[in-house]
């Protein structure tokens, strides 16, 4: 396949699940505390929550978040697109994410921020007054000073992620791999030393690591030399390289628990987990139902490795709304098109909630609710 369509479509999987909310009203959340009777929490479980449509008001993103707090979930992810954060340098637009971290607060969750500074296999999105980033000390000086201003102004952030599926942005230019371990190591150092309680980590798909064998003593051997940080968070779909569900639910509890070994001698974190209901991917209700059940007893069994394990996500999204619109469409036939890997990332993700378009929940919502260890 062209490096060119893998590059875009990559790109997609890694950002196409963390839309942000872009809200043009100025009422603010309704910080008095949520019902005295919820069911309790567990701060290691998290959920990305979402909604089903764009929201018109901060009611339609209260409304997700009422739904996902019966779950028992402790935790979610806060998205961050620096390219819409700081438009001017120097010059935040904080709305959208006070209005998320408000609600974070009100319904007593623990946030992993992901920044974007690398997604997959490319550098940003950045505003465009930076220009063009390579990883060197200008991107290390203004990452510093932008995860500074975001944990200044939240304090429920607790874990870090600035780098998401750095297995795709390195497998194709190794030689990159010591300049973005010391812009890490600088990073997460300048960092710490002004909020000492925060845990900072990379992500890697985990797919992508076991389908092309990137682990210790195989083929392309890669993930040795990504162990940094304080964790190493893991993105997961059970699909071959096209974007097709390959897995059976018990061959994709045999993925995570090959996470032990590969990286035997760091704290691991799953940053986004999902299994798709799209018949159009060989996804089916049954098997979401029974990869979720068994992936929360994986947790259970193996909770002192794991600093957290984040569900992806609450609802389904309409069909064709899960693929940015800016994308440009690559002809040809078979694979030399990316029409092929588009069609089969927006059916995945369109249909990975665990409550549908029609806010009927899928049989996985149960067991989500039923197996969160208390």
């Amino acid at each position: 396949m062209n490096s060119k369509i893998i590059g875009i479509v990559i790109l997609v999987v890694a950002i196409g699940g963390s839309s942000a909310y872009f809200l043009t009203k100025s009422d603010s959340v309704d910080t008095i505390s949520s019902p005295s009777d919820q069911i309790s929490q567990n701060e290691k479980i998290g959920l990305v929550i979402n909604t089903i449509n764009p929201p018109t008001s901060i009611a339609d993103i209260e409304n997700s978040y009422k739904i996902a707090s019966t779950s028992g979930i402790g935790r979610t992810n806060l998205y961050v697109h620096w390219d819409q954060l700081e438009p001017e340098k120097g010059n935040f637009d904080w709305r959208v994410t006070d209005i998320m971290m408000k609600l974070n607060e009100k319904y007593n969750l623990k946030t992993t921020l992901y920044l974007s500074v690398i997604n997959a296999d490319r550098l940003g999105p950045f505003p465009s007054w930076m220009g063009n980033q390579i990883i060197g000390k200008s991107l290390e000086t203004d990452t510093v000073r932008v995860l500074d201003a975001i944990l200044s102004r939240y304090e429920n952030i607790d874990y870090v992620i600035f780098a998401a599926d750095i297995d795709y942005y390195l497998q194709r230019g190794t030689g990159t791999i010591p300049s973005f371990v010391e812009f890490f190591n600088n990073v997460s150092s300048e960092i710490k030393s002004n909020h000492p309680d925060v845990k900072i980590g990379n992500s890697l798909s985990l797919e992508n690591v076991i389908n092309k064998d990137l682990v210790p003593n195989g083929v392309r051997e890669l993930t040795p030399q990504l162990e940094m940080g304080d964790f190493i968070a893991l993105s997961y779909k059970p699909t071959d390289i096209v974007g097709d569900i390959d897995r059976t639910p018990l061959e994709a509890i045999g993925d995570l628990e090959k996470t032990l070994e590969i990286f035997s001698s760091q704290k691991l974190a799953f940053f986004e987990i999902s299994w798709s209901t799209s018949e159009f991917v060989n996804g089916y209700d049954i098997h979401q139902e029974q990869f979720i059940k068994s992936s929360l007893n994986f947790f259970e069994e193996n909770e002192s490795q794991i600093e957290f394990f984040t569900v992806s996500r609450l609802f389904d999204k309409p069909k064709g709304s899960c693929v940015s619109q800016d994308i440009q469409s690559i002809g040809g036939s078979g694979f030399s098109s990316n029409s092929f890997r588009l069609e089969r990332i927006d059916e995945y993700l369109c249909n990975s909630g665990l409550i549908d378009t029609k806010q009927n929940a899928k049989p996985a919502w149960e067991q989500l609710k039923t197996n969160i260890p208390q």
